[in-house]
């Protein structure tokens, strides 16, 4: 598509809805070029690009007014050439709305190891930006580090704890990391004594800090790390409601968990505490009976393991706790950074890319066992997710909903049953587990489904409810399940206009839940599941 083009259909837009996008950036520029231009960019050109047109007023419907188009296109040019670091290749032209001259200018995105792109005048610290909506937002420090942090492997979980020592260590695991050490990495090994050992494997530091312990050493083997890094810990936390609020009674939190200790300690410790939380179904097989909890078992350890062996371990994120939320409909993972390396939350997903921010941890926990278990706590060859998506496959539930923004990273997890109506002819009883075998807590129901009631078939969906028409944006995900559709087709479908339509496709889009096939401001555009539900 031309430049003229999708002017056009960036402008069509914008006028419908009344106001610019996260996609474009409309000025009226009548008396020179704006001096926001060179944030503009910046925002832009830290996340997916955009468009920035000149010779329209917002005010008056966009529509065109007086300008120097020549001038206007060199200031264009300028700010992205000169304004800013590194400098933006953008394209610029000169294009006709209306019988009149606009200047546009598409803003292509950064490569990641070049990011953050920031204004030169203000430097690093205050001149990077993001778009968010329809303005430009200053990245914190945190993002700017998130950003910087991706250009190189990150070496925090090296770094050595000042006042920790080998004491702090527990005894039996470091004792069991070296032997692992001495018989699987090879002959090497043998000749090493324990404090070189240690050294090699980077639970103790070298060079000017030799001999310390470090983060990593600690997080893998530590008595109780929390009692360096208090926040370097996990919550868990169950709510009643599907948005968190309380309930009329004022119930706030079915479960409210915070849980201390080593790495290994706190996935152990996190399972037991979800599995406590989670119904759990027992399918009646001939003469056996199968228990299907409501999430895959293996599915949530392993999020809980990448949850707290890939979160960012910078100084700037000790104060953020990993937390899991359990809420009716969904079970979230999040934890403090980004992706890390130059792959996306949707590459995840789709092969055995393995990327470690924190690769000494990474490597460690490769020979750390599970408390009261032989199990290690992670393989450390980017099979983690693939799991994930096997056992979620199995019990026929969707992939997980990977994303990545604010300086978080957060995996859900959907609950297949919420909203749907077993078969009439199933018999629920209580489980032997259930949360009410806790003083004081509020029992989840729990469910054994009869022979008669299994059904390889998925549960079907609950009745309408009498309050009206169902959300526009689950008439748009049943649509888009049997195929991609247009946006006319979903206007026609939702009864929604086209800015009303658009505003629930931009919400699912951010969610992760669907994609466009072509450019989004493409007229012919259509949309499609980005992850089968």
């Amino acid at each position: 598509m031309s430049l003229q083009d999708q002017v056009i259909s960036l402008v069509e837009a914008a006028r419908l809805a009344g106001t610019d996008s996260a996609q474009v950036e409309i000025k009226r520029a009548s008396g020179g070029a704006p001096k926001s231009l060179p944030e503009t960019v910046s925002a832009f050109a830290n996340g997916a690009g955009g468009m920035i047109v000149l010779g329209l007023d917002e005010r008056a419907g966009f529509t065109p007014v007086t300008v120097n188009p020549g001038s206007l296109a060199d200031a264009l040019a300028s700010a992205c050439a000169d304004s800013v670091e590194p400098p933006v290749r953008a394209e610029i032209e000169i294009v006709t709305l209306d019988g009149h001259p606009v200047v546009a200018a598409a803003i292509p995105p950064t490569s990641p190891p070049s990011r953050p792109c920031y204004v030169k005048t203000r430097g690093i610290e205050h001149g990077s930006y993001i778009r968010e909506h329809d303005g430009d937002r200053r990245l914190s420090s945190y993002e700017i580090h998130l950003l910087v942090a991706g250009r190189g492997q990150p070496r925090d979980d090296a770094s050595p704890v000042p006042e920790a020592t080998l004491a702090d260590l527990e005894d039996e695991a470091v004792d069991r990391l070296v032997g692992r050490f001495r018989s699987r990495r090879g002959p090497a090994f043998a000749r090493f004594d324990q404090s070189e050992i240690l050294r090699l494997a980077g639970v103790l530091s070298r060079g000017e800090t030799d001999g310390r312990v470090t983060l990593a050493g600690l997080l893998a083997l530590g008595q109780y790390p929390q009692e360096f890094f208090p926040q370097l810990n996990v919550t868990f936390v169950s709510y009643p409601t599907t948005d968190g609020r309380p309930m009329r009674d004022g119930t706030r939190f079915l479960e409210n968990v915070p849980l201390d200790g080593s790495i290994p300690e706190m996935v152990s410790g996190l399972l037991s505490t979800i599995q406590r939380s989670m119904t759990r179904r027992s399918v009646i097989i001939g003469a056996g009976r199968e228990d299907i909890w409501e999430y895959p078992v293996e599915a949530v350890r392993e999020l809980i393991v990448n949850a707290l062996m890939h979160r960012d371990y910078n100084p700037l994120a000790h104060g953020a706790q990993v937390r899991v939320e359990m809420y009716p409909d969904r079970l979230v993972f999040i934890n403090p950074g980004d992706v890390y390396g130059a792959i996306g939350p949707d590459q995840l997903l789709r092969g055995t890319i393995s990327t470690s921010r924190n690769a000494i941890l990474a490597r460690l926990l490769e020979d750390v066992a599970i408390p009261g278990s032989t199990r290690l706590v992670c393989e450390n060859r980017g099979s983690g997710l693939r799991t994930v998506l096997a056992e979620l496959a199995r019990q026929e539930m969707a992939p997980p909903l990977l994303r990545a923004s604010d300086g978080l990273f957060t995996a859900e997890l959907r609950n297949s049953l919420w909203g749907q109506r077993e078969a009439p002819s199933a018999a629920w009883a209580a489980s032997p587990v259930t949360p009410s075998d806790r003083p004081g807590s509020l029992a989840r129901p729990t469910h054994s489904v009869s022979p008669s009631a299994r059904s390889d078939a998925p549960a079907r969906p609950a009745s309408p409810s009498r309050s009206g028409k169902r959300p526009a944006a689950a008439v748009i995900l049943d649509a888009l399940a049997a195929g991609p559709k247009p946006t006319s087709d979903l206007m026609a479908l939702t009864g929604l206009t086209r800015p009303g339509v658009g505003r629930n496709l931009r919400a699912l889009e951010r969610r992760g839940l669907i994609a466009p096939t072509a450019n989004r401001h493409n007229p012919n555009v259509e949309w499609t599941l980005a992850q089968p539900l």
